[in-house]
């Protein structure tokens, strides 16, 4: 009995895991995993789209630029994000061997190998846990930066 019960709760945090939206996948990915989301009434970034969507207990921000997720924004509705939250998005991020360590000069989590993706608690808003491609977000700031090089 205690067996199943182990077996029981390791398939769930597996499958949780796993149902969580990875940087980089398309909206028409995103929306298969979490259902169909509406346009955020905060769009994060100039020159990206931020659509919101509902789903396992999370309000998902997803912040899209050219059609591909560069920045997820979780908050976890009736508790704030734990340990063993942040542990399941970064599974959801840790593909083809990447691994996620700690920064504490920095208090952000940092993935190995490229694309760099780094995981941070909004400062004053340690409700919402944000994953991001760090490059990816410096593209889209720097186009825009680039847009007003004229005034």
């Amino acid at each position: 009995m205690k067996a199943l019960n182990i077996l029981l709760v390791s398939a769930f945090v597996l499958s949780t895991a796993s149902a969580f939206a990875r940087i980089g996948e398309t909206r028409e990915q995103i929306d298969k995993r979490y259902g169909q989301g509406n346009p955020s009434d905060y769009q994060r970034l100039n020159g990206a789209e931020t659509i919101k969507y509902h789903f396992n207990n999370f309000q998902v921000e997803v912040v899209f630029h050219e059609g591909k997720s560069i920045w997820e924004i979780y908050q976890r509705q009736g508790r704030l994000i734990d340990a063993r939250d942040i542990r399941m998005l970064m599974k959801a991020n840790a593909t083809d061997g990447h691994t996620w360590h700690y920064d504490g000069m920095r208090r952000q989590w940092e993935r190995s190998g490229s694309p760099q993706f780094i995981g941070w608690f909004w400062p004053g808003h340690e409700d919402f846990f944000c994953i991001q491609d760090v490059k990816a977000i410096e593209s889209v700031q720097n186009s825009e930066a680039g847009d007003l090089d004229g005034f």
